[in-house]
């Protein structure tokens, strides 16, 4: 039952990781009646990517889980890039035009939120594993710079950059700035990130002076 509980709270919290990001891409797209049908998507993915993490860490192996993960990712994303999924959902818009843009902006509102999701359960269905075998969960992935480029890159303002970036005009005499804002963006980002891993890397050595710990981060990433 205790195990229950925790798998439950989860399940809530990757979703509510997912959803929100959904909506986010969702209303900066414009999304119309097909929108319901993109949030149940996400949360059916939420609760096979739970299942799936939570029958690995049954086994009590780290590692495999790592691998799990980022494998249902992958197969997650190819689902929703090959299959009839994306035709299917926009086949509900009321929205008569731009469909192509429609459905690759389908595709974004399904994959991002769907990834994000997986990494949260990752992290807190590892962590849940760890603990509980008494060893050390910290890990070397870069949690906080991570939930620092959500939140910068999955709200108006940096999705509004990131489009005027991708969709490059000749007539548009303002994509230079936008390009650098982009890009200055990122390129901060990506430093963020390598130094909480820098970090994170030289606390884990400290614990563990020895060897790198025995529990790995995603795709063999030590953590």
């Amino acid at each position: 039952m205790p195990a229950a509980v925790a798998y439950a709270g989860m399940l809530l919290t990757s979703l509510l990781v997912g959803e929100l990001a959904a909506l986010a891409l969702g209303d900066f797209f414009g999304a119309s009646d097909e929108f319901p049908l993109v949030l149940a998507v996400v949360g059916g993915f939420a609760v096979l990517s739970i299942v799936t993490l939570g029958g690995a860490a049954a086994r009590s192996q780290p590692q495999r889980l790592n691998g799990v993960a980022l494998l249902f990712a992958i197969v997650a994303v190819a689902v929703i890039a090959i299959s009839g999924l994306i035709p299917w959902i926009g086949s509900y818009s009321s929205n008569p035009y731009g469909l192509q843009n429609e459905r690759l902006a389908i595709g974004l509102e399904l994959a991002i939120p769907v990834c994000l999701t997986v990494l949260v359960q990752w992290g807190v269905v590892r962590r849940h594993l760890l603990r509980g075998m008494a060893e050390d969960d910290l890990t070397v992935w870069p949690w906080v710079a991570t939930a620092l480029a959500t939140l910068v890159l999955l709200n108006p303002f940096g999705l509004a950059f990131l489009q005027a970036t991708i969709r490059r005009s000749s007539a548009d005499f303002m994509w230079p700035f936008a390009a650098s804002v982009t890009a200055g963006m990122l390129a901060a980002l990506v430093v963020i990130a390598a130094l909480e891993c820098y970090i994170r890397r030289r606390i884990l050595r400290r614990r563990h002076p020895a060897g790198p710990p025995s529990s790995g981060g995603i795709a063999g990433v030590q953590a």
